[in-house]
């Protein structure tokens, strides 16, 4: 899947945003309120309009969502991939295939992989939840599902393998993670004998635990709207963070977008992977 075009129009405080061609790795930059957080939320309400009979109720109603003063006909979310279009109106959703020598199981794969495979993310922050759900499949958007994601993930020895390679350049006293048959977390360092469960590690660390599981959640190329990843980082591991999060777009096809304010987080960005906001 490659994303040609996304156009928010009167989404909250959006007044339009267009991209052209955007970058599987991208970054939108900018200070606190200044509607960052409102991009990854319209693409969620893209998302669930597709998802969720009558999405728009968790998002507060027609008022929250619209723009002030604006009608609701005239907001608009569009993603245009290779193979299709895709919008909403209001809360009415269109689709159709662009090109007329697609076969249907390119579309429907496409299709799939823009709905199922987005996840928007924002560890911890519970109050931005818009559905409840605890399985093994995907973090949540605050990630409290973390320990049964992360103990499928930690199940494929190659992708243990690899996270745990990760673990060791993000967390030099690492040494192992694991989670128990009670999906209690288990976190293990070199310089101890024991092991620390969830309230005794670092938020810095649960939240290096949360943005790898997802990452990792899936095989397949997905959508990734990951908010202020820097929380609780130290400026170094961050900056290797968006060299993880870069490679993981070239090799496996996915499409992650962060935003931040964190100066950190822009000194490793080229310029064709900010967007200002």
């Amino acid at each position: 899947m490659k994303i040609e075009r996304l156009i928010i129009e009167n989404f909250k405080s959006i007044e339009r945003i267009e991209l052209i061609k955007p970058n599987p790795f991208t970054v939108f930059v900018g200070p606190n309120g200044s509607g960052k957080s409102n991009i990854f939320e319209g693409l969620e309400f893209f998302n669930l309009t597709d998802r969720v009979p009558n999405a728009i109720s968790l998002f507060g109603g027609k008022g929250a969502v619209q723009r002030r003063q604006i009608p609701l006909a005239d907001l608009r979310v569009e993603v245009q991939t290779d193979i299709l279009v895709r919008e909403v109106i209001g809360d009415v959703v269109t689709k159709s295939n662009e090109l007329q020598n697609v076969t249907k199981k390119a579309f429907t794969d496409n299709y799939h992989q823009l709905i199922a495979n987005f996840s928007r993310l924002f560890v911890k922050n519970d109050s931005l939840i818009k559905l409840l759900f605890n399985d093994d499949q995907r973090l949540s958007l605050s990630a409290n599902n973390l320990e049964k994601v992360l103990k499928r993930v930690l199940s494929n020895e190659a992708l243990k393998d690899e996270l745990f390679e990760w673990l060791e350049l993000f967390v030099p006293s690492f040494k192992a993670v694991e989670v128990d048959d009670r999906d209690e977390l288990h976190w293990f360092e070199e310089s101890s004998s024991e092991y620390f469960t969830k309230d005794l590690i670092s938020d810095g660390t649960y939240n290096i635990l949360a943005l790898l599981a997802a990452v990792y959640q899936s095989e397949k190329p997905q959508f990734l709207c990951i908010e202020e990843p820097e929380n609780g980082l130290h400026p170094e591991v961050i900056m290797t963070l968006v060299d993880f999060f870069r490679q993981q777009c070239e090799e496996k096809g996915h499409y992650i977008w962060l935003n931040t304010h964190s100066e950190s987080v822009v000194k490793k960005l080229t310029t064709d992977e900010i967007v200002l906001v």
